[in-house]
């Protein structure tokens, strides 16, 4: 029987618990979004786990991990459940950008559906930035990943949220992914 070292152990939980936020929603027990928005704020915090960002970017911030949201932050309460939480050793902690210009500390970007729009006509004018921008599509039918440039998208398939990656974007900005959340997504290339 292979023996599992304790970062193994860790690394397998970790994947557990994203598998477990992907899997159907039992929103009988608090009100719908605000058990979507604690859901939102598990999976980001799960995503965290499975991306390796350049070291440029952990030297600029090595002690947090700031998820960022862009111009408004649709998971207000939600977040305190993973604030001050420890992701690959850095305290994820959060912050309010209006433009990607104020992106230097961020390491994750949450870019809610109504500004899709904005965050696609502020990247036109961009170079790559170390950050995963992640696009909440949930919400919305008309709006599917391939109407955005984000490097992960939260999509609905049926009654489970699901990700949709879309590499180029993760390359470009320099971060890797773990196979192990690739296999959970679909990839767009």
């Amino acid at each position: 029987m292979p023996r599992f070292s304790f970062n193994s152990y860790r690394h397998w939980l970790a994947l557990l618990s994203l598998l477990v936020c992907l899997y159907p929603l039992n929103l009988n027990a608090e009100p719908y979004e605000q058990k979507l928005q604690q859901v939102k704020a598990a999976i980001l915090f799960n995503i965290a786990k499975f991306v390796r960002w350049p070291e440029p970017a952990i030297a600029n911030n090595p002690t947090n991990l700031t998820l960022c949201y862009y111009r408004e932050n649709p998971l207000r309460q939600a977040f305190q459940s993973i604030a001050g939480k420890s992701a690959q050793s850095r305290v994820v902690d959060g912050l309010l950008i209006d433009s990607l210009a104020e992106a230097e500390p961020c390491a994750m970007l949450l870019i809610p559906l109504s500004q899709l729009r904005n965050f696609s006509d502020d990247l036109a004018h961009h170079g790559p930035l170390p950050v995963l921008t992640v696009a909440d599509l949930t919400q919305s039918h008309s709006i599917g990943p391939a109407d955005s440039r984000a490097a992960v998208n939260l999509i609905r398939q049926g009654s489970r949220i699901g990700l949709d990656i879309y590499l180029p974007e993760v390359t470009r900005n320099g971060l890797t992914i773990s196979s192990e959340l690739l296999k959970l997504a679909t990839i767009r290339r």
